[in-house]
């Protein structure tokens, strides 16, 4: 992507599901996670819209592995 590109008043950019718990010593931490940051935080310096989403599970949801015996 063009470093100079901009983006018109209608453009949004969604960031999907960016959390500390994936950065390196977080609950489910994800090897360098955390160098996704500047890179996000680059892109929505571009769009005048910017939406963030976070997954969320109430307790004892199937994506678990506690709630599979043997895992």
């Amino acid at each position: 992507m063009n470093e100079d590109a901009r983006f018109g008043d209608d453009g949004v950019l969604i960031i999907v599901d960016v959390q500390n718990d994936f950065c390196p010593g977080g609950a489910l931490a994800v090897p360098q996670g955390d160098e996704i940051i500047p890179i996000v935080n680059g892109l929505a310096a571009r769009f005048r819209n910017v939406v963030l989403t976070q997954d969320w599970h109430p307790p004892a949801h199937a994506s678990f592995a506690s709630c599979h015996p043997g895992t």
